[in-house]
């Protein structure tokens, strides 16, 4: 083989090593690489938990939302009380702040604006039409500034709020707070219902682990409008750290776990 052969085999060698390793996006390589380290122990070619705990990345990463990505692991119950395993993002904005579920969670068909002007110290806001809110959930907000483009997800301007979340009196309807205001809330304003849902995107899905090892993974790719997709990126996520829980079990439960890993898939 001529140098000039030899050579552009070793950059073809080097190109398609870069490529391989760039299809990697995180990978759990070593108990530093999550959050509460010192509740992983490793154990072979793989690492053990005990108990009931919830893992970070310790490292923010990116994900572009016109590509798709996998996350994936290996989890196996190796003594005691079988736990359930949570796998998946922790969505977080521009300015490093995780969204949280109530931020992008819309009940739909609920956008109205505020009827009369709100005073600090007040407990009811009253709206033109809440006649589409869900007075049953246990976990309601009213959010602040929103707009029918869905532009103000994810929305931080939003209050908590407790049942009957809305009640018809004449022609407005009073919204009723857990909390006093702490400002004043000019009529006209445009707002919505939000609620609670899943804390987390969990891509890699939620299931119980037993004494064979069991691989968890998903495909997650694009950004929603809104709500709180397992396989989309919530509106407005600019980053995010991989998430890792063992939930239910109790002090006896020993969970396994091996290649958690983001990659890059076409």
């Amino acid at each position: 083989m001529s140098f000039t052969s030899k050579l552009s085999v070793c950059f073809l060698a080097a190109v398609c090593a870069g490529m391989l390793s760039a299809q990697e996006i995180f990978s759990v390589a070593e108990p530093a690489d999550l959050t509460q380290s010192k509740r992983i122990v490793k154990e072979g070619d793989a690492f053990l938990v005990k108990g009931s705990v919830i893992f970070y990345s310790t490292k923010n990463f990116t994900l572009d939302p016109a590509k798709k990505y996998q996350i994936s692991g290996e989890f196996c119950l190796k003594a005691g009380k079988p736990a359930m395993v949570y796998l998946g993002f922790v969505p977080f904005d521009g300015q490093n702040r995780q969204i949280m579920a109530n931020m992008v969670s819309i009940v739909k068909d609920t956008q109205t604006e505020v009827a009369e002007d709100a005073k600090k110290g007040d407990k009811i806001i009253k709206v033109k039409d809440a006649s589409k809110w869900n007075v049953k959930t246990p976990f309601g907000y009213i959010a602040f500034g929103a707009k029918a483009d869905f532009s103000d997800l994810p929305n931080s301007d939003r209050l908590s709020t407790a049942k009957p979340h809305a009640q018809q009196q004449g022609e407005v309807w009073e919204i009723l707070l857990k909390k006093p205001l702490t400002k004043d809330i000019a009529a006209g304003t445009p707002v919505r219902q939000h609620q609670d849902g899943s804390a987390f995107m969990y891509t890699g899905g939620i299931k119980k682990v037993t004494d064979q090892w069991l691989t968890m993974k998903g495909i997650i790719s694009g950004t929603s409008a809104f709500g709180l997709p397992w396989n989309k990126m919530w509106k407005g996520t600019k980053s995010v750290k991989l998430l890792l829980r063992f939930a239910y079990g109790d002090a006896t439960s020993e969970v396994l776990f091996r290649n958690v890993k983001v990659t890059e898939v076409k």
